[in-house]
C-alpha cells in the first residue's frame, strides 16, 4: 500500500510541475512525418496522414505512420509501407522475469541463487506494416491494414490484419473492449498489467452520433481459458462474445470518455451430469483521456467483471475465465478488476515522459477451490523517458517495476531498466 501512495504522489508532483510548458501535443498523433514519393500533386500530404491515422489502431505504440506513401492516379488509392526496428537492452534485478520483451508480473518466479540479476538484449518486437486506402475522401473509402511483428520463438507473427468499409471493421485486431487510445504509453510491449487488451477475429460496426457522441457493438470470436478439474472439462465454444461502448469525446476530439460492456457465454462439459454447461460473463469498463494543464494529459481505466479475465493483459492465459468448484463436475467464474492510470508529459517536441500505475485482482467465484500457486493480484509500475531525434529516430528509457501474490500468501517482485532505439520508415 505504502508503494501505491508513493506512486500517486509521484503523478502528482509531476502534474504540476509541468505546468509551465504550454506545448499541446497528442503523444499518439504524428503529423508532417509521410512523404509523397510518386505523384505528389495528387492530395496534400496532411490529407494522406489523416486517411493513414483513421485506419490504423489507435494504441499508441501501434500507431505509427509510414515515412513515406504512393498516390494513385487522380486520387485512388493511397499506400504506406512502413517498418519499424526496435532494438532494446534490458537489465533486470529481483525475481525473474522470464521475457525480455514483455514485463508480465503474473510470470515472475523465484529468483535461484546467483542469479539475482540480468542483462538481456531484445529486437523482436521490431514490425512492418501496410497502409491501404482505396477511393479515399468519398463515401466508399476501403481501407485494408496489417501488422506483423517478428519474434524469436514464434517466427513471424501476425498482430493485425483487417478490413474497413464506412462503419464495418472486421478481421484479426483488438476487441473494442480495448479502448487503445487510452492506453499508456511504455517501452515495455506489453504495458499495464491491469488493461484490457486482447488480439482476435472479430467484427465491429460503428457509429458517430451529434455533438461528440459516438458507439459501436460487434461479435469477438469464441474463446475460453478454463482451469479444468477431473469432472468439468473444456469444449468447443459456439457462441461469440458481444462487446459494445457508447463515447463522448470533447476539446476537439483529442480526449474522451468512454463506458464499455462485454457479455461473454463460455461453455463446458459437466461429466458429473455428462452434460454441457453455459456460463454467462459480464464486464463493464470505464476508460478515457483528457489534458489536464498545458502539455500534460491524464489517461484512466477501471474494468470489472466475471468471466473475463482472457480480456485483461496479466490474466490472459492462466485459466482464470473459469476454475474448478468444490461440487465436483461444476467451474466457477472468477471476479477480476483491472485498474489503470497514466501521465503524460509532451515537455516540448521532442522530448515526451510518461508515468503509469496498473493493478489486477482476481477473486475466486463462490465454492472455489483454487490452486495454491492461482494468480490472486499484481502492480505494475512504469516511468519512462522519450526523446525524438527526428522523424525517422527515436531513443527512450525506462524504468519498470512488478508484484504478484498468490493465494498461498507468497510473493514475488522483481524491476527492469531498459532503453530502447526504435527506427521508423
Amino acid at each position: 500500500m505504502n508503494t501505491k501512495i508513493l506512486l500517486m504522489a509521484a503523478m502528482i508532483s509531476l502534474a504540476s510541475a509541468a505546468n509551465a510548458a504550454v506545448t499541446k501535443s497528442r503523444r499518439h498523433s504524428e503529423k508532417g512525418v509521410t512523404s509523397i514519393l510518386i505523384n505528389e500533386q495528387a492530395d496534400s500530404a496532411s490529407n494522406v496522414e489523416k486517411a493513414f491515422q483513421h485506419n490504423v489502431p489507435t494504441s499508441p505504440r501501434e500507431n505509427f505512420l509510414p515515412r513515406f506513401a504512393i498516390i494513385g492516379k487522380d486520387r485512388q488509392f493511397y499506400l504506406g509501407i512502413g517498418a519499424q526496428f526496435l532494438g532494446e537492452a534490458v537489465f533486470d534485478w529481483g525475481d525473474h522475469m522470464p521475457s525480455a520483451l514483455e514485463f508480465i508480473p503474473s510470470s515472475i518466479t523465484p529468483r535461484t541463487p546467483g542469479n539475482g540479476a540480468e542483462l538481456d538484449f531484445a529486437w523482436q518486437t521490431s514490425s512492418i506494416q501496410l497502409n491501404f486506402i482505396a477511393m479515399p475522401n468519398t463515401h466508399n473509402t476501403i481501407g485494408l491494414y496489417f501488422k506483423g511483428n517478428f519474434n524469436a520463438t514464434k517466427g513471424f507473427k501476425m498482430s493485425h490484419l483487417y478490413a474497413k468499409y464506412r462503419g464495418l471493421t472486421a478481421g484479426y485486431t483488438n476487441s473494442i473492449f480495448t479502448d487503445g487510445a487510452a492506453m499508456p504509453f511504455t517501452i515495455d510491449d506489453q504495458g499495464p498489467n491491469g488493461y484490457p487488451k486482447v488480439s482476435l477475429m472479430t467484427a465491429y460496426w460503428t457509429q458517430t452520433f451529434s455533438h461528440g457522441f459516438s458507439g459501436a457493438i460487434g461479435i469477438d470470436a469464441p474463446t475460453a481459458n478454463f482451469t479444468e478439474s477431473t469432472s468439468a472439462k473444456l469444449v468447443s465454444q459456439r457462441m461469440p462474445a458481444i462487446p459494445l461502448y457508447v463515447q463522448y469525446a470533447y476539446n476537439d476530439a483529442d480526449d474522451h470518455v468512454r463506458i464499455s460492456g462485454l457479455i461473454r457465454p463460455m461453455q463446458y462439459r459437466n461429466l458429473e451430469r455428462n452434460h454441457n454447461s453455459t456460463l454467462l460473463g459480464l464486464g463493464i469498463q470505464l476508460s478515457g483521456i483528457t489534458r489536464l494543464v498545458g502539455p500534460v494529459s491524464f489517461s484512466y481505466n477501471a474494468a470489472y467483471g466475471q468471466g473475463i479475465a482472457t480480456y485483461l493483459q496479466d490474466t490472459n492465459g492462466l485459466g482464470l475465465d473459469a476454475t474448478p468448484s468444490a461440487t465436483d463436475g461444476k467451474l466457477t467464474m472468477p471476479r477480476t478488476l483491472g485498474l489503470t492510470a497514466g501521465l503524460s508529459f509532451n515537455i516540448s517536441r521532442k522530448v515526451s515522459a510518461n508515468l503509469v500505475y496498473s493493478h489486477l485482482t482476481n477473486w475466486l467465484g463462490h465454492n472455489a477451490s483454487p490452486q495454491p500457486s492461482t494468480y490472486r493480484f499484481g502492480d505494475y509500475a512504469a516511468a519512462n523517458i522519450i526523446y525524438n531525434i527526428n522523424r525517422f529516430l527515436r531513443c527512450g528509457i525506462e524504468y519498470d517495476y512488478g508484484n504478484t501474490k498468490h493465494f498461498n500468501n507468497s510473493s514475488l517482485h522483481t524491476n527492469r531498466l531498459q532503453a530502447q532505439l526504435a527506427l521508423t520508415f
